[in-house]
C-alpha cells in the first residue's frame, strides 16, 4: 500500500473511533436520559396518586361539612322549636297556676265571708246580751251595797252614752264594708281553659318539669332530675 493510501486509511480509522465514541457516548445519555425520564414518570405518577388522594380528601370533607351543617340547621330547629315550647308550656303552667291560686283564695274568702256573716248574726246578739247581761249584775252589785248611790250611777251611765251611741250602726257599716272589701273579680277567660280548673297545683307544676311541689327535681322516690328539662314557678 502507498504512503498516501495508509494516510487515509488512518484518518478513515481515527474518524470511525470518534463516531464510535460519540455513539457510545450518545447512548449513554440516551440510557441516562431514560433512566431520569423513568424516574420522572415515577414521580409524576405518584405526585398524581397524592394529588387524587387529596382531591377524594377534599371531596369527603365539603361533603361532610355539608352534611354537619345539615345537623346544625336541623338542631338550630329542634332547639327553636323546643324553646318556644318551654315559653308556651310556661305560659300556659303560669295561667293555670294563677287561676288556680286565685280560685284557691277565692275559696278562702267565700269562707271568710261566710263566718263574718255568722258573726254578725248570732255571736253579735249573745255578745251584746253578755254585756247587757254584765252590766245588769254590775246594776244590782250597787243596788244592794248602796242604794242610795243609785242616782249617781244613773247619771254616769246616762253621761257614757253619747260615747256609744251609734256604735249598731257603726258595726254594722264596718261589716257592710268588710264584706264588699272581700268581693273578688271573676278569673280572666283568656287562661288556658277551664278543663283544668280543679286540677291541683302540683300538677300543674309537674306539666312543666317540677317534680315536687317545692322547687325541688327529686320525685318521691328520691331520684334527682337536675339535668331533666325543668321550670320552677314562684310563689
Amino acid at each position: 500500500m502507498s504512503h498516501h493510501g495508509s494516510r487515509h486509511f488512518a484518518a478513515a480509522n481515527r474518524l470511525a473511533r470518534k463516531l464510535y465514541d460519540r455513539g457510545e457516548l450518545s447512548r449513554k445519555s440516551c440510557l441516562d436520559a431514560q433512566a431520569r425520564l423513568g424516574i420522572e414518570m415515577d414521580h409524576r405518577k405518584s405526585m398524581e396518586s397524592e394529588l387524587q388522594t387529596y382531591q377524594r380528601r377534599c371531596v369527603e370533607a365539603e361533603e361532610c361539612a355539608i352534611e354537619e351543617s345539615a345537623k346544625a340547621s336541623t338542631l338550630q330547629r329542634q332547639l327553636t322549636e323546643e324553646k318556644t315550647g318551654i315559653t308556651s308550656r310556661i305560659k300556659r303552667a303560669t295561667k293555670a297556676a294563677m287561676r288556680t291560686f286565685a280560685t284557691k283564695f277565692q275559696g278562702k274568702i267565700d269562707r271568710a265571708k261566710e263566718k263574718i256573716k255568722a258573726l254578725g248574726g248570732n255571736p253579735k246578739k249573745k255578745l251584746v246580751q253578755l254585756t247587757q247581761v254584765e252590766a245588769n249584775i254590775e246594776f244590782a252589785r250597787i243596788l244592794r251595797e248602796a242604794p242610795d248611790s243609785f242616782d249617781a250611777e244613773a247619771a254616769k251611765v246616762e253621761a257614757w252614752l253619747p260615747n256609744v251611741a251609734g256604735s249598731d250602726v257603726e258595726f254594722d257599716s264596718l261589716f257592710a264594708g268588710l264584706d264588699s272589701d272581700l268581693i273578688i273579680s271573676p278569673i280572666s277567660s283568656d287562661s288556658s281553659g277551664a278543663a283544668r280548673d280543679n286540677v291541683s297545683l302540683e300538677t300543674l307544676a309537674a306539666d312543666v318539669g317540677v317534680r315536687a311541689f317545692d322547687g325541688s327535681m327529686t320525685d318521691e322516690l328520691g331520684v334527682n332530675h337536675d339535668d331533666d328539662e325543668y321550670v320552677n314557678i314562684d310563689d
